[in-house]
């Protein structure tokens, strides 16, 4: 994912902090991006239509692109799956937890996850939130 490499500390353990930080990011964008095509689908407008408002606007980026085509294309080869998406994403709520932080945002993300886990898709990528 990313396109170099960050020194973050010398610090035992920083470096996985700062991962925790970068996937509850990518959750939050995967799990945004997922409810709004589902919610336009519910809502009987074209989810592609939603790709195309938020294609070359400031909204739009490599990783809205990517996860968007997966899900249109019903197509969710792992790259990050649902299980390894439920394990961090358990890691960051206890992590956030243990810093006195609530994010009611990394929860909800969370219990997304696990109801597409249940729903069968643990194999799928984690642009499978769209199915939860």
């Amino acid at each position: 994912m990313g396109k170099r490499t960050i020194w973050a500390s010398e610090t035992a353990g920083e470096s996985s902090r700062l991962k925790l930080a970068l996937n509850h990011w990518a959750f939050s964008l995967t799990h945004g991006l997922a409810e709004s095509l589902a919610f336009a689908q519910a809502l009987g407008v074209d989810p592609a239509l939603v790709v195309n408002a938020v294609s070359d606007g400031p909204m739009d980026s490599g990783f809205f692109q990517a996860k968007s085509a997966a899900i249109l294309k019903n197509n969710f080869a792992a790259s990050f799956s649902v299980v390894n998406a439920v394990k961090d994403a358990q890691l960051v709520v206890d992590a956030a937890h243990d810093a006195g932080l609530r994010l009611d945002g990394a929860q909800a993300g969370l219990q997304r996850f696990e109801r597409a886990l249940a729903a069968g898709h643990g194999d799928k990528d984690m642009a499978a939130s769209f199915l939860a």
